[in-house]
């Protein structure tokens, strides 16, 4: 029984640690940004110009396959409806905060080029060297794509980045 019980505790961190090789923040040459946290949660981001989205969930992963689940925040907005009584009513949060708005804040978050999963984050992505690889039509995606406004051609997959 000892054995058994050494061996366990040998092998146990070799396994934690395969785990969490794929913990960590990367980035693709398109302005997106994943950051997979080691409890099990995930920050999506993409930034280009005076564009920007964000998406939060968590994720799970099978084999090599790193599989997103996205979790909405979501703001209260109170209104009076036609009948004259106070009602509410969930929208989609700009920020990552929930909150109760008026309809004066909500009508001024329709003029923001930023929010919540307006450029959503992809739903699974495969884990190899280091890298995630989208996957399309039962393949990894491993063409290089053209870049914004030029013709220099960027691999399509997202890599590990010291840089949050």
């Amino acid at each position: 029984m000892r054995i058994l019980t050494t061996i366990f505790l040998l092998t146990l961190p070799f396994t934690l640690f395969a785990q969490h090789k794929i913990v960590g923040h990367y980035r693709d040459h398109f302005s997106s940004r994943i950051q997979l946290n080691n409890d099990k949660t995930f920050k999506y981001t993409w930034h280009l110009d005076l564009s920007a989205s964000w998406t939060k969930g968590t994720w799970t992963i099978n084999n090599d396959t790193v599989y997103f689940h996205v979790i909405i925040t979501f703001d209260t907005i109170s209104y009076k409806n036609k009948n004259g009584l106070l009602t509410d009513t969930l929208i989609i949060s700009t920020d990552e905060i929930p909150e109760r708005l008026t309809q004066e804040q909500y009508t001024g978050q329709g003029l923001s080029s930023e929010g919540q999963n307006r450029t959503p984050s992809p739903d699974k992505l495969f884990y190899k060297r280091q890298k995630l690889f989208g996957i399309k039509d039962g393949k990894l995606a491993t063409e290089k794509i053209r870049g914004f406004s030029t013709k220099k051609k960027w691999s399509p997959w997202f890599f590990k980045s010291d840089i949050e």
